[in-house]
């Protein structure tokens, strides 16, 4: 994916998707239900846009990396390059994520 927003707006979108069109909420809170589900679509259409949007130029540099992991550094011919460094495993982030879809699956399941 080309943003790392992109993933932020497509678990919001699942969320409020789960909370309007599954009939967790009550009757009564219809108009909120109506908000949730717009929501979800809008939050969808966010999604698609950061995941599908171009490189974007830099206002300073010709050159755009994709790389989060850069360091630059000046050449003995003083050209400044980017240097990538190599990616650490992180181990925290995908245990994180997989505690955030397990309490998703037992909230939504403990409504039902």
């Amino acid at each position: 994916m080309s943003g790392n927003g992109s993933i932020l707006w497509l678990m919001f979108s699942i969320l409020q998707a789960i909370l309007a069109f599954t009939g967790i909420l009550p009757s009564e809170m219809a108009i909120l239900q109506t908000l949730l589900g717009g929501n979800s679509i809008a939050f969808f259409i966010l999604f698609l846009y950061f995941m599908f949007r171009k490189t974007p130029k830099s206002l300073v540099d010709e050159t755009y990396t994709k790389s989060e992991r850069t360091i630059r550094v000046r050449a003995e011919d003083g050209k400044t390059i980017t240097v990538d460094q190599p990616a650490k495993s992180a181990i925290s982030e995908k245990v994180v994520i997989f505690m955030w879809f397990a309490a998703l699956v037992v909230g939504t399941l403990s409504f039902l």
